[in-house]
C-alpha cells in the first residue's frame, strides 16, 4: 500500500468519526506527531501554520470538502 493510500484510508476513517472518539484520535495523532518532531527538533514555521490551519475548524471543514472533491472515488 502507498503513502498516498494510507493517507487517504487516515482522512477517510476520521472524517467517518465524531465526538469523543473524533477528540480522542486528534489527540493520539497530534501526541505522536509532536512526540517525534521533540526528536527531529522544534516545528518549522510550516508546521506551525499547518497545525494552526488543522484547528480552524471552518477552514479544516472546507480542506476536507476539497480533498474529497478531488478523489477519483471510482477508481479506488
Amino acid at each position: 500500500m502507498s503513502e498516498a493510500d494510507i493517507k487517504l484510508k487516515i482522512v477517510r476513517l476520521i472524517d467517518s468519526q465524531s465526538g469523543e472518539v473524533l477528540r480522542e484520535l486528534y489527540e493520539m495523532i497530534t501526541s505522536k506527531v509532536y512526540e517525534r518532531n521533540q526528536e527531529i527538533g522544534p516545528i518549522s514555521a510550516l508546521e506551525k501554520g499547518y497545525k494552526d490551519m488543522s484547528e480552524d475548524k471552518e477552514r479544516e471543514t472546507e480542506a476536507l470538502e476539497w480533498i474529497e472533491g478531488t478523489l477519483d472515488l471510482e477508481a479506488i
